[in-house]
């Protein structure tokens, strides 16, 4: 819903600020919408239905207090996927990070749009310098390849084992390479502990990765990667996303957080 003007003093006064500076030879690019990133926790229970949902942290200013509210109020109503645990329902407790920009109207006010869940914004404790994937070059047919990763955690959230589970098959020479660093960050890939039923819990955590090498060899940027959980299933292939449920369905004492049911991008608090 649309919010009232004094909501947004804070960035009312930063982009007057900016319309009174005299335009130069040539216009600057139109500059992003601001955009507000914040952490949320959920409690879900075992039908996927949040039970409670709090922020993380204090906001950084007034505007953020305010995209703060709306989105707790917003947030209570979203689902997710059925959680199990050990073949039973269970509630479970995680976090997740939420961006919201705001966006003008056309009555000339402003409103708060969710961008959507921030994939890249986890608690990474591994090495500072990882193997490099620029250079890395795969000789062999032009394709699409499918790397799924199962990796195991202890109570506090730490990496105790890391496997392939995708694919059985050999991967175009040179691609060695981008499998040894996905290992390695994903040996150091800590996370925040998972909680079943109040309690944290040793579990398994499923990474997913498209590879698209171009016509010479070079890896294609676009292709999709994350956690099970964060991933977009509609960018894979039909026999890709079999292929990741099928590793899913072998993988005993899945971590939560279950997937997003509700639809939250481009949605309006």
């Amino acid at each position: 819903m649309s919010k009232p003007m004094h909501a947004f003093a804070p960035v009312l006064l930063l982009l007057l600020g900016m319309a009174a500076i005299p335009s130069m030879a040539a216009k600057p690019a139109a500059a992003p919408p601001p955009t507000f990133t914040n952490r949320v926790e959920f409690t879900t229970d075992g039908d996927g239905r949040v039970r409670e949902a709090k922020v993380i942290g204090a906001p950084t200013d007034a505007t953020n207090a305010t995209v703060q509210q709306a989105l707790l109020k917003k947030a209570r109503d979203w689902r997710f996927e059925p959680f199990a645990w050990q073949g039973k329902p269970a509630a479970s407790t995680f976090t997740r990070f939420i961006d919201v920009e705001i966006v003008p109207t056309t009555s000339g006010g402003f409103a708060l749009r969710v961008k959507g869940v921030n994939k890249f914004k986890f608690a990474y404790l591994g090495p500072d310098s990882l193997p490099k994937e620029e250079g890395i070059r795969y000789e062999g047919k032009h394709g699409q390849y499918l790397m799924v990763f199962r990796v195991d955690a202890d109570v506090e959230g730490r990496p105790v084992k890391v496997e392939r589970a995708l694919p059985d098959n050999r991967f175009p020479k040179g691609m060695d390479a981008l499998v040894a660093r996905k290992e390695t960050m994903l040996q150091g890939w800590r996370q925040p502990p998972a909680v079943v039923d109040g309690t944290p819990v040793a579990c398994a955590r499923v990474y997913v990765m498209q590879v698209r090498p171009d016509k010479i060899g070079l890896r294609v940027r676009d292709d999709e990667q994350g956690w099970y959980n964060d991933i977009d299933m509609a960018r894979l292939l039909p026999k890709e996303v079999e292929q990741v449920r099928a590793v899913m369905a072998a993988t005993n004492n899945v971590c939560p957080p279950p997937r997003m049911v509700t639809v939250i991008e481009g949605t309006l608090l």
